[in-house]
């Protein structure tokens, strides 16, 4: 009878999942899009003489692969996976 309450009090609530999962989201969409902001801002000082297309591209770069992620995170069956034979 215990166990039975230990797998239910166990039990994630898919609701949490799904929470769990928005807030990976939108953290690594946060980060990502700020780090290629900051590249972008760095590259346009020292590099290209201030002009604004490398703080754009660098800022999309990110954004893009935050939702790369995220779109990973929601449907892992996405996810490439290298299959190896044995050799026999």
């Amino acid at each position: 009878m215990s166990s039975t309450n230990n797998t239910k009090a166990a039990a994630i609530p898919s609701e949490e999942i799904l929470s769990r999962k928005w807030d990976e989201c939108l953290s690594n969409v946060i980060v990502k899009s700020g780090i290629g902001l900051s590249v972008g801002i760095v590259a346009s000082a020292l590099v290209f003489k201030k002009r604004s297309w490398p703080i754009s591209v660098s800022t999309g770069l990110g954004l893009g692969y935050a939702l790369s992620q995220c779109e990973r995170n929601f449907n892992p069956t996405l996810v490439p996976v290298a299959k190896y034979q044995d050799k026999k």
